[in-house]
């Protein structure tokens, strides 16, 4: 992070190493392996043991939820009696597969789709959360129930102008919530709502779905009525997990686990297949999701037609799956396109180079609203520096914030919130609402809060895994370290200082450099993403910071984060 270097102190994780090689010893792993499990508060046997095999059967009881009694059987008395249902979801990858997993859990409990009504809006046309217009629609439909999946927990006005038309609310949703509840809500499944922590604390939305189908599952099948596990549904829930960058520990560590094994068997859910197969991806790991699956998942939203992506993960025939998929990457294209043009703009205007300001604010006139958070995300990655990126239109602004790890955006949002009309997300990734004559005096209210907060900090201190000196580590031990997968949020990547040799290096296109260090018995590759335009390729003894993940192609790789010139 060039913007925030000089603040920055990196600290190595502390280890108690006696733990680490009782660990190592009794499960027969690599202590490199055990010294990280310890590092991540897997310091017994036991504990290192359940994360590195985590069992669907060790999963948290849905009736934890205090409404999960009632929004069960709301949701078993409606399949029962074959009420119809209205669905309405977020547009994100998150949104999208809850709204899916309810919807499949439906069809496969024998409803039929004129029973189901699914409204996944556009973030561009209709904006986020539970709309009146929807209501009005699945009034007129004969919708009694509708079940919100990764919003509604601040629709108050919405749902409650649903139940005044006879309509029950449940709400699924994990966003951060007002001074109070919905009151006019059927019932509320909500994270925030489970009275103490738990391995549920940390759901996505599509987590929240997923366990109001597991809870509706139980009672169905206490009358005598079965219909298939909730664990059909994993690979799906994957997606929503990972690509709203939820916490990978608990539960979710859990469900992506057996999520990942479903993909990677070529098993499940039909379009999600087609997207793995067209992707050529053998082993499906976090990363691809994250840099291939989801990407595409999102790219309908982005592009304004979110319901794509939802028929995608909800369609049975095989060859409409493959013509979806094509939509899907005429999507994803088009995505990229305008990504480019966005930062194109802004390099020219030159607002992301502005070495006085804390953070970025960046604007524009009708710039599509379903791809500024993504430009957010590459300036953020650019800079170092929180980025608001908004778009504006003629009665409306609305912005996509990004920001590092150690800030959390909502609370500079509550602070600034008399100049907006709406805020919302979650610390790292939020979103707002303004009036356009507003962003000025935004931008410097943004830029003071944010310079307060990191000035109350005089150094921001980020931990890395450990030192090692790659050559005398062999090549299994290293892919030992790829059975921490599945690698996210509160389970990142490994980060090391590494000390080693490289062999050899060459540009790779264009702008990368590949390189290959040697290790106690081969070699291992690296990939510096962007810096042909820094150093030249070159061999010799070498000490930089690297992430371990996953490849498709060599089984893991080093990503080079920074190469240390002095030391």
């Amino acid at each position: 992070m060039p913007a925030l270097k000089k603040r920055v102190r990196w600290r190595r994780k502390s280890v108690d190493l006696e733990v680490a090689e009782k660990i190592s010893n009794e499960l027969g792993i690599p202590s490199i392996v055990s010294k990280i499990l310890v590092s991540r508060g897997q310091n017994t046997p036991t504990k290192a043991e359940k994360f590195l095999n985590p069992k669907i059967e060790d999963a948290e009881n849905p009736f934890i939820f205090p409404d999960m009694k009632k929004a069960s059987e709301r949701l078993a008395r409606a399949i029962i009696n074959r009420e119809k249902i209205g669905i309405f979801s977020d547009a994100d990858a998150d949104g999208i597969s809850a709204a899916a997993i309810l919807h499949n859990f439906l069809t496969d409990a024998g409803m039929t789709n004129d029973l189901i009504i699914t409204k996944v809006p556009s973030r561009d046309k209709e904006g986020y959360g539970l709309s009146k217009d929807f209501i009005q629609d699945a009034y007129r439909n004969g919708v009694k129930l509708i079940i919100t999946a990764d919003c509604g927990v601040r629709n108050h006005f919405e749902i409650s102008y649903a139940k005044s038309l006879g309509i029950d609310v449940v709400v699924c949703d994990h966003h951060h919530m007002d001074y109070s509840l919905p009151e006019s809500a059927y019932a509320i499944l909500h994270p925030k709502t489970i009275p103490e922590e738990s391995a549920l604390s940390f759901l996505s939305g599509a987590g929240v779905a997923f366990e109001l189908v597991a809870g509706t599952r139980s009672v169905l099948r206490k009358l005598g009525i079965q219909t298939p596990k909730p664990r059909n549904y994993l690979d799906i829930l994957s997606i929503g997990t990972v690509g709203d960058m939820v916490p990978l520990i608990g539960d979710n560590r859990i469900f992506v686990k057996y999520g990942l094994d479903i993909l990677s068997q070529g098993t499940g859910n039909l379009g999600l297949r087609a997207l793995v197969q067209r992707n050529n991806l053998k082993e499906v790991y976090t990363y691809d999701l994250q840099m291939k699956i989801i990407p595409r998942i999102n790219s309908s939203g982005r592009a304004g037609k979110p319901e794509i992506s939802f028929k995608l993960l909800t369609e049975q025939n095989p060859k409409r799956v493959s013509e979806i998929s094509d939509e899907i990457e005429e999507a994803n294209q088009w995505r990229k396109e305008k990504v480019q043009a966005i930062l194109d703009e802004i390099e020219l205007l030159g607002i992301a180079d502005d070495n006085q300001k804390h953070c970025i604010v960046a604007y524009g006139e009708d710039w599509p609203e379903g791809v500024v958070g993504l430009v957010a995300a590459r300036l953020l990655e650019k800079t170092g520096k929180p980025t608001c990126v908004i778009s504006v239109r003629k009665d409306e602004a609305r912005g996509s914030i990004r920001s590092p790890d150690f800030l959390n955006i909502m609370g500079i949002l509550e602070k600034v919130s008399p100049l907006l009309r709406k805020y919302g997300g979650h610390a790292q990734a939020a979103g707002i609402s303004l009036d356009p004559d507003k962003i000025e005096d935004f931008k410097h209210a943004f830029e003071m809060e944010i310079r307060k907060n990191l000035e109350n900090s005089l150094n921001v201190i980020l931990d890395y895994d450990d030192d090692i000196v790659l050559d005398t580590i062999d090549n299994q031990s290293i892919y030992e370290i790829i059975k921490l997968e599945p690698f996210g949020e509160g389970n990142p990547l490994p980060l090391f200082i590494i000390d080693c040799d490289i062999v050899e290096s060459k540009i790779v296109g264009g702008e990368h450099i590949k390189l290959y260090a040697k290790t106690k018995n081969g070699r291992i590759p690296m990939i510096a993403f962007g810096y042909a335009k820094k150093i030249q390729p070159f061999v010799g003894r070498s000490k930089m910071f690297a992430k371990l993940r996953p490849s498709q192609i060599d089984g893991a790789e080093f990503e080079v984060i920074d190469i240390i010139t002095d030391f």
